[in-house]
């Protein structure tokens, strides 16, 4: 047990004697290819349309990169698996996949909360709004989520890579999940477990105070409103946010909290549903953005008509 000797995981995802491996490569091709084409679309659409070039979809274009980001890191994977039946994945492939998943999960939870700050200074102190709200404060913030997420992952890397792999290589998932990863480790990983659970307050509980602090003040600015027409108007402008906000932090304490009770059950449903979760907030995450957004939807008829014109 001096040294790693597992060279390679197998991602048993539960689905070995299912006769509807068509039916999931489907769902999630469909997934994938939703998930691509919506945000996609909202980073093009902002990019050509100069009335777009405000903070709220500056952020609004990083979370939609990251999105793409984490469903190509996921979801190629998956595909491979119920494809062709190879559930084998090499060591170095494994932890790159974990780091990269972890990395965009940690910068999206933050991305959120500038998110959540944005309309908190829109509604709450419009005045303040554009002095505050400047194109280099914007890349500070988006950097800051980044460098948070990446010390996170990073750190989290680098303790996991110097655990002992010497037994066990099946991963009972479709991709490699830290939390997974450390429990086929045959060294001690108290370290680890202590890092998780300490950066993991920074990670979960924080981020959901502070975007519930900024929606406190935003529904009690909303109520001081007189009008009941105003109130409808500048709520709607955040209800968006709110949702996505909701799914993300929800599909967290699913896979995080929910879904590690469950993995006694047997069967692929458990491993399926942690999958659909994770790649739930990508795929929707555009349409909820464009829902209701009319100004997504003139810059999405005016890039149309364009091109059709062309």
């Amino acid at each position: 047990m001096n040294r790693t000797s597992v060279t390679e995981f197998l991602l048993m995802g539960g689905l070995e004697t299912s006769n509807m491996l068509w039916i999931f490569f489907s769902i999630f091709m469909v997934v994938y290819m939703l998930a691509l084409a919506g945000n996609l679309t909202i980073i093009v659409v902002i990019r050509a349309d100069a009335r777009l070039h405000k903070p709220m979809y500056f952020l609004l274009e990083n979370l939609s990169f990251l999105d793409i980001s984490l469903t190509t890191v996921i979801v190629p994977r998956i595909l491979d698996i119920l494809l062709s039946n190879k559930k084998v994945i090499s060591f170095n492939g494994c932890f790159s996949q974990m780091f990269l998943s972890e990395l965009i999960i940690v910068t999206e939870c933050y991305i959120l909360v500038a998110m959540a700050y944005d309309r908190y200074l829109a509604i709450c102190l419009p005045f303040r709004y554009l002095l505050v709200m400047t194109k280099p404060t914007l890349i500070l913030m988006v950097v800051v989520c980044w460098v948070l997420g990446l010390l996170y992952s990073l750190t989290f890397f680098i303790l996991l890579l110097q655990s002992v792999f010497c037994g066990p290589n099946i991963i009972p998932s479709f991709f490699c999940h830290g939390r997974l990863l450390v429990k086929l480790s045959c060294s001690d990983v108290s370290d680890l477990v202590m890092f998780q659970q300490l950066a993991g307050l920074f990670v979960g509980p924080l981020p959901i105070l502070m975007v519930l602090s900024s929606y406190v003040a935003i529904i009690s600015a909303i109520m001081r409103i007189h009008s009941t027409e105003g109130r409808k108007r500048t709520f709607s402008t955040c209800v968006s946010h709110l949702v996505v906000v909701t799914l993300y932090y929800g599909t967290g304490i699913f896979t995080y909290l929910i879904q590690p009770m469950l993995e006694n059950a047997q069967g692929a449903m458990n491993h399926i549903l942690s999958a659909v979760y994770t790649l739930g907030a990508p795929m929707l995450n555009p349409y909820i953005y464009t829902l209701r957004n009319q100004e997504m939807h003139r810059g999405f008829t005016k890039l149309f008509n364009k091109n059709l014109l062309i």
